[in-house]
């Protein structure tokens, strides 16, 4: 672990040799290796390798990150990477470790977002680098609940759920493929850069406004300052509706007793990050209010928390991760 933390604490040395816009490719000399390459066995969807299971890319030649990438059915992130001017920088000697979404996880993108990502360059840079870390890291390497600063400067959140690896709460479904200058992680979804706000924040923030009554609780309650320590924490968030759908007069009742109030919220908050995939089939997570266990379940139809669902997994902060619930539990 010491060795994982001085390898990531390298992570924004490289951020000025990344080139940014205005940079021109090299054209790359007789024998030098380019990244263009065939398209070769993509992975499939569905399947997920273990963990510290190493996977040498099938060539006879080493072939850079780029070039693998393309081989592993990621070429859709290959031809971004070389629109944002970054395919020299990843062709180069690096080392550097690379969660790379498949072809897949870019469709599954709502088309505004891929219209933005198409139109705004720097908005593309950004996205992109935020899935590089300097350094070679191998899943061996990593740990349940470890922040890596990126190149593109903010933090990408690990967790380990049994043999299961998510970055941000995207699933490595293929670890450890080797290329000549770092190795990849195949990720079954795009990450985006953690927003630099903690979970009180995220709510206030939201921008759909829907946490006005949970966040006026939780101030009423002194409990601010508790959801923006370092945690990590895990909010199952009720949304105004949950708490409007409340017997009349439980809502003030709760405002006016402080004591009443905190026992409630602590009620729906974890210790430690549980991303959706790391919610089990059936089961019971600790609250943070004492002697609280919250029962948990994943089933096709979603995740669902004693008797709410939840109706939007995974939403990012800096300490850890909220998901919205339709009930106040």
């Amino acid at each position: 672990m010491k060795q994982f933390v001085m390898i990531l604490a390298c992570g924004l040395a490289l951020a000025s040799a990344v080139p940014y816009a205005g940079h021109h490719h090299r054209t790359p000399s007789h024998g030098q290796q380019r990244y263009g390459v065939p398209q070769a066995h993509p992975a499939q969807p569905g399947q997920v390798q273990q963990r510290g299971q190493p996977v040498q890319a099938k060539a006879a030649t080493p072939k850079n990150i780029p070039g693998v990438a393309t081989d592993l059915g990621a070429s859709t992130l290959v031809d971004l990477v070389i629109k944002a001017g970054l395919a020299d920088a990843l062709s180069g000697p690096g080392p550097f470790t690379v969660f790379a979404p498949t072809n897949d996880a870019f469709a599954a993108l709502p088309k505004p977002t891929l219209d933005a990502l198409g139109q705004d360059t720097a908005l593309l840079k950004k996205v992109l680098l935020y899935h590089v870390v300097q350094g070679e890291v191998p899943s061996t390497a990593l740990a349940n609940d470890i922040t890596a600063p990126t190149l593109q400067g903010a933090k990408v959140r690990v967790n380990i759920y049994g043999d299961a690896i998510t970055a941000d709460g995207a699933q490595v479904i293929k670890p450890d493929v080797r290329a000549s200058n770092g190795i990849i992680h195949v990720v079954d979804r795009v990450l985006y850069p953690i927003p630099e706000t903690a979970i009180p924040s995220v709510l206030i923030n939201d921008p759909q406004q829907r946490f006005t009554t949970l966040v006026t609780a939780v101030k009423e309650a002194d409990l601010v300052e508790t959801l923006q320590a370092d945690g990590p924490y895990t909010l199952f968030a009720p949304t105004n509706d949950a708490f409007n759908a409340l017997p009349a007069g439980t809502l003030d009742g709760l405002l006016k007793d402080k004591a009443a109030l905190r026992n409630v919220l602590l009620g729906h908050v974890v210790p430690g990050t549980i991303f959706a995939k790391g919610v089990p089939a059936a089961g019971a997570v600790p609250a943070v209010r004492s002697g609280t266990q919250i029962s948990v379940r994943k089933s096709a139809g979603g995740v669902s928390v004693n008797d709410a669902n939840v109706i939007q997994a995974d939403l990012p902060a800096t300490n850890g991760v909220i998901h919205v619930i339709n009930k106040v539990i």
